[in-house]
C-alpha cells in the first residue's frame, strides 16, 4: 500500500513539473509558427490562451481543430494554433485545457512555452556593413 501511494505521488509531481516546464520554439521574424495539442472536444474540453504572448513579438493568426482520421465516434483530434513573429525576441505563453462552463476550477493540463524568435539569414545579410567600410 506505501509503495503505491509513493508511486501516485510520484506521478503527481512528475506531472506538475512537465506541466510547469518551459517547452521552447524557435521561430523567425515574418514567418508562421504553431503549436498542436492534442484535444477530444467531446469530453467537453478545449484548449484556451491563458497567457498570450507578447503582441510585440507574436501575433495569434487562427487556431483550428483538425479531426481525427478515425471514424470512431468521440475520437480525439488536435488544436492547431498559428502565431506569426514580428520581432525578435523572447516570449512565453501558456495554454490551459478546461471546460468553459467550469469556473473556478484547476484546468485539467496547462502547458507552457516559451518562443525565441530570430532575424532571418536574410535580414542579417543586410544589416552587414560592406566590405571595406
Amino acid at each position: 500500500m506505501k509503495v503505491l501511494l509513493v508511486t501516485g505521488l510520484a506521478l503527481v509531481w512528475l506531472a506538475a513539473a512537465q506541466a510547469g516546464e518551459l517547452k521552447p520554439i524557435a521561430a523567425t521574424v515574418g514567418k508562421e509558427f504553431r503549436i498542436t495539442l492534442q484535444c477530444n472536444p467531446t469530453t467537453g474540453y478545449q484548449w484556451v490562451l491563458a497567457k498570450a504572448p507578447d503582441e510585440k513579438l507574436a501575433k495569434l493568426l487562427r487556431s483550428d481543430y483538425k479531426r481525427p482520421n478515425s471514424e470512431l465516434a468521440g475520437a480525439g483530434g488536435e488544436m492547431v494554433w498559428t502565431f506569426r513573429a514580428l520581432a525578435e525576441g523572447k516570449t512565453q505563453m501558456e495554454l490551459d485545457y478546461v471546460r468553459s462552463w467550469e469556473k473556478g476550477v484547476k484546468p485539467a493540463q496547462t502547458t507552457n512555452f516559451v518562443v525565441v524568435i530570430k532575424a532571418s539569414k536574410a535580414s542579417d545579410k543586410a544589416k552587414a556593413p560592406a566590405p571595406g567600410t
